[in-house]
């Protein structure tokens, strides 16, 4: 499921979401002469890619990227880090206004932004919270420098693709874009009305604090609060704690909750309590689970699981089927000649095709070398990359949602026939390259409307992304030593998802568990059933069978609470019409950043031996 709301904050890659109820018309023609192209625009008199910009989101950028290693193995959602940056930025040159002889812009805001973001979603980009943990779970492992390397440079094709849809979808089409939109109207507002902006910048601030304590005090010492406050008592004679049944202690997940929206949390809270409560025990009792606790549960719950997360991917696609119409016909223009060529190669600096070509290299020889790919799959990999992040590029512009779990799922099943790890692989490179295209897009487009340089936010993006590969590769390392995989304190959901994709299309039926296949099939019809009703008038009512997948593959207690953080901002929002949704937004992002970061810090002292035990 990846609701991301208006402000763009939340991103969920491990798997698509539902699409809106009423899908958006085809896009004017022409763009509106408000936001006329500006690559060939004069170069605007104020600084932009200036050396503190570029510092200012290094720093936020490597946070971030730590942060949602940990976020993504815990939920499979991550902070997309645009609006958080941007926010972090303003206060940060507000506060201490020394920091330069010139006023902090609005243009540098937006590459302090651009770089942040690039580097926040690498972890996804080098398959940090879905293959590699799915690949580690079947029993292979790769070194370090192998997926940095190669998840660079699946981030390198995926800038370059975004570079070359850049005129069509932004200039020519005019697609919204809009958690583009979203962050460049968060930076213009910021520079007018300063107070409001600072007031949201603090709240962000104070989230994170409070998250920062609680998680200390739960996973640190002394240890104050618990994991989760269960429910008490027993069903069928399994006690309720051993079903994963309550409300974690997490702000990370309450913020999710927050930030997703009351459906899609309703929606998780539905699937989570069926299977835990409903399904669960039945599999005890009859045997077909022989022990209760979440890693038991969950080996047999991925397949219903499954099943809804392929309807709630695959259908909303399929529905809206102009997308791929009007992807298609992007594609047949892409190359061609006139002044569409001339744009788009003022968008990209002279050596991104050099650097494409090494980073199409790289790939094939380290996907030899180390994971065993045989360099003709990796070059038919990158094909089918490059096709379906078109289709991810447009659907980020007209639905502000890049099915990029779906996309990640079709390149496993295209090369399913070919064991795990080279379906996998596959798979991985479509998602990465499909993940980081839509992001660059984005930034795009807030740039656009800003009147940024493309050539600037480039550079910014592929600043972004070496750095966060530096980072994400070592924090991983660390996280899965720390907790685990599959744990009921890191259930790393993309990664089971992953990985019974992979037992499924390359292992046959004979692969499955008792009664496995019979699940899968009964979540396809489920989801495709409440998939169809959702785009109903009273879809809003529905659930979201994405959503319900989602929280099949992790604990009750963390569905729940994700259920309650929703509930818990509807009301303080119904209560308080003041705090509007970027305020609301704001406050979540500051959760997450704070749990997940020092989630990170206590993961590296318990590496090093600082503190004793695991969380």
């Amino acid at each position: 499921m990846t609701p991301r709301p208006p402000s763009g904050a939340a991103v969920d890659y491990g798997a698509p979401a539902d699409p809106p109820a009423d899908p958006p018309a085809d896009p004017p023609a022409d763009p509106p002469a408000a936001e006329a192209d500006t690559t060939h625009a004069p170069a605007h008199p104020h600084r932009e890619s200036t050396l503190r910009a570029l510092v200012t989101g290094c720093g936020i950028g490597a946070l971030l990227a730590a942060g949602n290693v940990y976020t993504g193995l815990k939920t499979a959602f991550i902070d997309g880090g645009s609006i958080t940056a941007a926010l972090i930025g303003f206060m940060l040159f507000s506060t201490f206004k020394r920091l330069g002889r010139t006023p902090y812009g609005a243009l540098e805001n937006n590459i302090t932004q651009t770089t942040a973001a690039s580097a926040a979603i690498m972890g996804f980009v080098a398959g940090l919270p879905g293959p590699i943990p799915a690949l580690a779970l079947l029993g292979h492992t790769f070194p370090g420098w192998a997926t940095a390397l190669f998840g660079a440079a699946i981030g390198m094709v995926g800038i370059f693709a975004a570079t070359l849809l850049r005129d069509k979808l932004i200039v020519e089409d005019a697609l919204p874009f809009p958690t583009g939109r979203a962050t460049a109207e968060l930076i213009e507002t910021m520079y007018a009305e300063r107070a409001t902006a600072l007031r949201r910048a603090r709240l962000l601030g104070g989230a994170a604090l409070v998250a920062f304590a609680v998680t200390w005090f739960r996973d640190g010492r002394p240890a104050l609060f618990p994991q989760a406050i269960g429910f008490g008592g027993a069903i069928a004679g399994f006690a309720t704690a051993s079903l994963t049944l309550g409300v974690s202690v997490s702000p990370l997940v309450l913020s999710t909750g927050a930030m997703v929206g009351l459906r899609m949390a309703a929606s998780m809270a539905l699937g989570a309590t069926i299977a835990y409560a409903g399904i669960a025990p039945w599999l005890l009792q009859r045997g077909i689970v022989h022990e209760a606790g979440f890693g038991p549960l969950s080996s047999w719950l991925v397949w219903p699981a499954l099943g809804l997360l392929v309807a709630g991917s695959f259908l909303p696609l399929l529905l809206e089927g102009g997308v791929f119409v009007r992807s298609v016909r992007d594609l047949a223009g892409l190359f061609g000649r006139g002044r569409a060529d001339d744009r788009a190669a003022a968008a990209r600096p002279r050596g991104l095709p050099l650097l494409l070509l090494a980073s199409v290299a790289v790939i094939v020889v380290v996907g030899r070398g180390s994971f065993g790919i045989h360099p003709l799959i990796s070059v038919a990999g990158l094909a089918l990359a490059l096709v379906l992040a078109n289709v991810a590029g447009r659907s980020s512009g007209e639905t502000d949602i890049g099915p990029v779990g779906a996309i990640g799922t079709l390149g496993q099943f295209v090369f399913g026939g070919k064991g795990h790890a080279v379906s996998m692989v596959s798979g991985w490179i479509s998602m990465g390259t499909a993940s980081q295209t839509s992001q660059t897009l984005w930034a795009f487009r807030a740039g656009q409307r800003l009147g940024a340089s493309p050539r600037a936010q480039v550079g910014a993006q592929i600043l972004g992304a070496v750095l966060g590969v530096l980072v994400v590769v070592p924090v991983y390392v660390v996280v899965v030593r720390s907790y685990g995989l599959g744990t009921e304190a890191m259930p790393a959901p993309s990664a089971l998802s992953w990985k019974a994709t992979a037992e499924a299309v390359g292992g046959g039926m004979a692969a499955l568990p008792p009664y496995g296949p019979a699940a899968g099939g009964l979540g396809l019809g489920v989801g495709v059933v409440l998939t169809l009703l959702g785009r109903a008038r009273f879809g809003r009512f529905i659930p979201s069978p994405a959503a319900m997948g989602m929280a099949m593959l992790l604990p009750q207690s963390l569905s729940f609470a994700a259920f309650v953080g929703a509930a818990a901002m509807a009301a303080a929002r119904r209560l308080r019409p003041s705090f509007d949704e970027q305020s609301a937004m704001a406050v979540a992002a500051g959760g997450i950043a704070g749990e997940s970061l020092m989630g990170v810090l206590i993961a590296i002292l318990i590496a090093t031996g600082v503190l004793q035990g695991a969380p």
